[in-house]
């Protein structure tokens, strides 16, 4: 019988991945986020938020989002820039 070789680090890392990805997917989709270019960086429990969110409200609703999912701080550096009017 093989046993698979375990890694607690590998493990953590590819949770940090996953969880990511999951917070970024859901960030796109989220009502009234559709408009934001949010990217999402998890280190240590710790979620770092940065890109452009479309207003106040939008950047405050990411937060909130994130807070969910962190276990520890969630750190916004998100710049908020209307969306340019289609002409």
């Amino acid at each position: 019988m093989l046993f698979p070789f375990y890694s607690g680090t590998a493990t953590l890392s590819a949770d940090y991945c996953g969880a990511g990805a999951a917070l970024s997917a859901l960030l796109a989709y989220a009502l009234g986020l559709e408009d934001c270019q949010i990217k999402v960086e998890i280190a240590g429990g710790d979620i770092l938020l940065h890109g452009v969110a479309s207003s106040e409200r939008a950047a405050r609703e990411a937060v909130a989002i994130a807070t969910d999912f962190a276990t520890g701080r969630v750190i916004c550096n998100l710049q908020v820039r209307p969306p340019k009017p289609s002409i």
